[in-house]
């Protein structure tokens, strides 16, 4: 009978780290209604919903739980978990399309330059650039990328 309470207890923690990872990934959303934002917001909905039905599929008592029970659980499992790939594929998308832009945008101010420009003021205004530009990518980054060259975004 100890097996099936390490189970149930490492699927507890399994949940509540999920939960934790929604809760840091989806604390603060500052992009306001921006695409990135929104497709923020949809994804961390979805990553509460899918550590929902975790915890809902947890709480099965193997003793009691009917077949009906075990499918609309696991039905739930599924289904959440579709939702959570597709949002995170329109975040993704979104993140790269927030760094693409201001990729350009700093492209055209360092190419737009003018020859009797202060050079303390282009660069000034390329460094506001160029930090928003490195936000986005670390978020790319975080979202896309891991150490060894594999990432995060397989289903």
């Amino acid at each position: 009978m100890k097996r099936p309470t390490m189970k149930r207890q490492l699927a507890i923690g399994i949940t509540a780290l999920i939960s934790v990872s929604a809760f840091t990934a989806c604390g603060s959303d500052d992009d306001g209604g921006s695409a990135v934002g929104d497709a923020n917001s949809e994804f961390c909905e979805d990553l509460r919903a899918y550590g929902t039905a975790l915890a809902g599929f947890v709480s099965l008592d193997p003793t009691t739980a009917t077949k009906a029970d075990f499918d609309d659980a696991a039905d739930e499992v599924k289904s959440t978990r579709a939702d959570l790939a597709e949002s995170r594929g329109d975040l993704v998308e979104a993140q790269l399309d927030n760094l693409e832009s201001q990729a350009d945008d700093l492209d055209g101010a360092l190419a737009d330059a003018p020859d009797d420009a202060v050079i303390a003021d282009i660069v000034t205004a390329a460094q506001v650039q160029v930090a928003e530009l490195q936000i986005s990518a670390a978020a790319v980054d975080t979202a896309v990328c891991t150490t060894g060259n594999s990432t995060t975004s397989e289903g």
